[in-house]
């Protein structure tokens, strides 16, 4: 139900994404079985209506594997892949990693750069990932560095898709970006999907204002989320998403819950920006 009504308010092929069993929710809180089912769900709830991503990114590269083989057999157009993580890898492990995933399928790969996990790809690394593999063709881009972030943009956006996970999206849309990571997304689809049509359509100034006055308060709300209910982001999505008529439901320990007074500061923030709420 979920997925049909995001479709239905404007997630639909070739306006946006649908990641499955994504970083942004309780992936890292579900069994490699559990998240097989979350992917297979989405991918056939969505049919050829959205365009779909598995997220295969482990500690493990077999289980990489196995999710990203997964992905391809439910019919994901792609997934999306880190580097793995507990112990930091280095950039011949990284391009290993990469190497065994993307020569186990043949749908679109998506690089997530997660330096916030110890692990760092840098411009050239991304190159020869680009020349080495023909499916690694999109990046979910961000770094701690102003100028690196400007440096991968200037340097890698005629060749890759770039998806801007920072908080400078003007900025990115502005360097070639094809599309920005979003939670408001869960919430309120429709105004997102709209809001980079804009800049899609050089309307930089609107869309800006836009993003200044909605985008940018709901960053806020999640910095607030944080402080008042510790680490992860689903516990915040999820009750917002009900408030606009999704299905949420509790969040998996250790996550915390959100109590009834912090549910209706949430509540009081969507309806300051023109959420849709029910």
């Amino acid at each position: 139900e979920n997925v049909d009504q995001q479709i239905r308010r404007g997630m639909s092929k070739g306006q946006a994404v649908l990641l499955a069993a994504g970083a942004g929710g309780d992936f890292p809180l579900l069994s490699l079985d559990e998240r097989k089912a979350v992917i297979q769900a989405v991918a056939e709830a969505a049919g050829d209506r959205a365009t779909i991503l598995g997220c295969a990114q482990c500690p493990l590269t077999s289980d990489a594997v196995a999710l990203a083989e997964w992905s391809q057999q439910v019919g994901c157009y792609g997934i999306q892949l880190s580097p793995t993580w507990y112990y930091p890898p280095n950039e011949a492990q990284i391009y290993d990693l990469f190497k065994a995933v993307a020569q186990s399928i043949d749908i679109c790969i998506m690089v997530y750069h997660t330096p916030w996990l110890d692990s760092h790809m840098s411009v050239d690394l991304l190159k020869r990932l680009w020349d080495d593999f023909p499916n690694i063709r999109a990046i979910k881009w961000s770094t701690f560095s102003e100028h690196e972030t400007m440096e991968g943009y200037i340097e890698l956006a005629e060749r890759y898709a770039i998806i801007d996970n920072g908080s400078a999206v003007p900025h990115a849309a502005l360097l070639g970006a094809t599309g920005f990571v979003t939670h408001l997304a869960n919430v309120w689809p429709e105004h997102d999907v709209a809001m980079w049509e804009r800049y899609a359509a050089g309307d930089y100034a609107g869309a800006t204002a836009d993003f200044v006055a909605v985008n940018w308060v709901w960053r806020a709300l999640r910095g607030w989320a944080g402080q008042e209910a510790g680490g992860g982001e689903s516990f915040l999505v999820k009750p917002a998403a009900e408030m606009t008529g999704f299905h949420g439901g509790p969040s998996r320990p250790p996550m915390s819950t959100l109590n009834a007074a912090q549910r209706a500061h949430v509540r009081e923030v969507l309806e300051g920006i023109g959420a849709p709420l029910v």
